[in-house]
């Protein structure tokens, strides 16, 4: 049940406590997952019912508070929940700005629901509605220097879900809704609606059903069909509403040519029906992957593949009608991923390298930056969404995993990668050209604890000049810990320490930050 609307994807609405497990898929599988699966796919499985069970707890912070219950039966799970987070103030790189960029306090509830209505049908619900997030800019004195901005956002997503494991057929029906209610405050406390494209509902149906068929004891067959309808309204004016229509099919067959090496050759066939923001588009998407067992412990595995995404359907009237570009293109391109994995009792190694091609990257950029003359009445600093031209990338990954004894754990991963698109005719860096992440994990008894370390440094550029001149984003260092408790089978305490170093980390190109050193501890009943 894909969550993503209007090109952008989110997690909001799955509680914790509901998450079964979560995947990560590398590189390009829009075989199986369909147009937005670019670089690979994040799939979460939540649970469903099961052995009886009640939990009730309660988080206090410095940041965020809240409270949780969740009930679990034999055909059914419920969580309800609500959280509150506090002002963060400097949330921004203020360089000689008169004021402070303020991220407001909000609160936000959340439901989870999973029936097992009948053997093999399962219906999934999540809501969850964020009251008043929004920035705010004061000077020292508390005066607003410029238009604050604050928002209501409501998602609703709906799955029902066929699952016949005796026939390995699965059916999946689902819907998501979001709604956002825009809101601005002028320098004199004015309150009025924000712009169009701040107060709109998006929505999302989709239909996938596959089948797979076991051919031989060598070969087996997974077909499928996608239906996909995508909405965009405004609610201001309701005039700007469009959709967007798609068709898949699909199909990957599986090989065992030996006891050491098989293949997958899969095709996928995507339609998208032509609307106001673009013309049809038919895309071919092959993908290749085979495995190699060296030995026991050892495998060699390559995945090839071709992808593709659809400009997000609000081009025509987003940012009040100034981003509409009717050369926009879709961005499609060739992903190759080759390594080796080895996994021990005690230890696992891998180690990848990768490349990545793609056409007619997705950018937004000022009409002043791309030399254009806006339409009459626009702003030339207003945005315009264009293809940059290409985009490439090719890197080394690494990652070791080490148990030691019965009671320690550690692990480390490193990337190294040149990340670049061309925009105006140069390529210019995109991300940072080095990532490393390392823990050490240790458990004893009622008491477990961890300390991860993630650090991206070589960072792109961030979108503001200075003097003139654009400057690199600082390196993020991020440094956390969690330290958990339980001293029975009904209770437990976690503590989670956050940006332990208390950095300025940077989170993207608008020098936006994360929060500084603070903490929260949970406290959980189970009856």
């Amino acid at each position: 049940a894909p969550v993503n609307l209007n090109n952008y994807n989110s997690t909001a609405g799955i509680p914790i406590s509901a998450v079964e497990r979560i995947e990560i898929v590398k590189g390009s599988n829009s075989v199986l997952y369909g147009s937005e699966a670019m670089g690979g796919v994040v799939n979460i499985i939540t649970k469903q019912g099961g052995r009886a069970e009640h939990t009730a707890s309660v988080t206090v912070g410095d940041v965020n508070s809240g409270g949780e219950l969740t009930s679990r039966g034999d055909k059914y799970l419920v969580s309800v929940g609500r959280s509150y987070f506090s002002t963060f103030h400097d949330s921004q790189i203020r360089y000689n700005n008169p004021y402070e960029t303020i991220r407001k306090k909000f609160h936000k509830d959340e439901l989870f629901t999973s029936l097992n209505l009948v053997p093999n049908l399962t219906l999934n619900y999540m809501h969850t509605k964020t009251y008043g997030t929004g920035m705010d800019y004061l000077d020292a004195k508390g005066v607003r220097k410029k238009m604050a901005y604050q928002y209501d956002d409501k998602r609703d997503n709906v799955a029902l879900i066929y699952s016949d494991k005796e026939h390995d057929w699965t059916s999946n029906l689902s819907y998501n809704r979001r709604r956002i209610d825009g809101q601005k405050i002028d320098t004199k406390g004015k309150v009025s609606r924000s712009g169009g494209s701040s107060n709109i509902v998006l929505s999302r149906i989709n239909f996938d059903t596959t089948k797979k068929w076991q051919l031989s004891r060598q070969g087996s067959l997974v077909t499928g069909f996608t239906a996909d309808r995508e909405q965009y309204a405004e609610i201001i004016d309701r005039s700007h509403e469009i959709t967007r229509d798609s068709l898949g099919l699909y199909a990957s067959y599986s090989h065992d040519f030996s006891d050491k090496f098989s293949a997958v050759l899969g095709m996928r066939t995507q339609f998208v029906k032509g609307n106001e923001a673009g013309p049809s588009k038919t895309a071919y998407l092959p993908q290749l992957q085979t495995l190699y067992k060296i030995d026991d412990q050892t495998s060699w595995y390559t995945n090839i593949g071709k992808s593709f995404e659809m400009p997000a359907i609000n081009s025509l009237y987003s940012m009040g009608g100034t981003s509409y570009n009717d050369s926009l293109k879709p961005q499609e391109g060739w992903s190759y991923e080759t390594g080796i994995k080895r996994v021990t009792g005690k230890s696992t190694f891998k180690a990848a390298v990768f490349t990545m091609k793609m056409d007619n990257k997705f950018a937004w950029r000022k009409y002043v930056d791309l030399g254009l003359t806006p339409p009459p009445g626009i702003d030339a600093n207003s945005y315009i969404q264009v293809n940059l031209g290409e985009f490439r990338n090719t890197g080394l990954e690494l990652e070791y995993t080490q148990r030691v004894g019965e009671e320690w754990n550690y692990n480390i991963g490193f990337t190294v990668q040149n990340p670049q698109a061309k925009d105006s005719g140069v390529w210019v860096q995109e991300s940072s050209r080095w990532q490393m992440t390392t823990g050490v994990q240790y458990g004893r008894g009622k008491f477990q604890s961890s300390l991860n370390l993630f650090w991206a440094g070589d960072r792109e550029d961030a979108s503001k000049k200075i003097a003139g001149q654009y400057h690199p984003m600082r390196d993020k260092v991020d440094l956390n810990a969690v330290l958990t408790y339980t001293p029975d089978q009904h209770s437990s305490f976690k503590l989670n320490l956050y940006n332990l170093l208390n950095r300025e980390n940077v989170i993207n190109v608008s020098e936006n930050l994360a929060r500084p050193f603070n903490w929260s501890m949970t406290y959980t009943c189970t009856f």
